[in-house]
């Protein structure tokens, strides 16, 4: 009996994490491709701009160690740290075809951000996040994976994609990565 109970409440588990998972990257394509058709750059250094925030979620800005609360539509410059609470959620446009989510108890810094397009195509588009502890989630456009290079840099090493749905977690000093779809190559860091 008690292993009945235990796979129907993982089969419950999965059923609720694989919503999760659907309503998330609905939302972050959304975010991400509403947004891409109305920029157009010369390869240049972009900003995050802020969708959504719930909870408790602060933010230092480049070179600062002061922290204030994150708000919806806010910028964040290259340099700039978000953390959020045990409450707290963000979800960031990165660059235009790319959006992450933010999850509870982390720390994540915005290293670089670039993003340029030769009339219609996108010719550039690039992020390095630096993820200290907690989780992110990424979704990155997969129409433009050889001009794509998408890090999330931990305490252990790198993953990098080039247009998919993945997630990286630091908990107790150990990366965990998944991916949801298409492929995230993985590297150790450097000694």
């Amino acid at each position: 009996m008690q292993h009945t109970t235990f796979r129907i409440g993982l089969a419950a588990r999965k059923q609720r994490d694989s919503f999760f998972l659907v309503r998330l990257r609905q939302t972050l394509l959304l975010i991400a491709f509403v947004l891409l058709p109305a920029v157009t750059l010369q390869a240049a250094e972009v900003s995050a701009k802020v969708f959504s925030v719930s909870g408790t979620v602060e933010f230092a800005g480049p070179g600062s160690s002061s922290f204030a609360p994150l708000k919806k539509g806010q910028i964040l410059a290259i340099g700039s740290t978000v953390r959020t609470g045990d409450d707290g959620v963000a979800v960031l446009v990165t660059t235009p075809g790319s959006a992450i989510q933010l999850g509870n108890s982390s720390i994540l810094k915005i290293n670089k951000l670039a993003f340029a397009k030769s009339g219609s195509d996108v010719t550039q588009r690039t992020a390095v996040l630096q993820l200290t502890s907690g989780v992110v989630s990424a979704l990155i456009d997969p129409s433009t994976p050889k001009i794509t290079d998408f890090q999330v840099q931990t305490p252990e090493g790198a993953a990098a994609a080039r247009g998919t749905f993945y997630a990286v977690l630091v908990y107790q000093g150990k990366t965990y990565v998944g991916v949801k779809e298409g492929k995230v190559g993985v590297s150790a860091a450097s000694q």
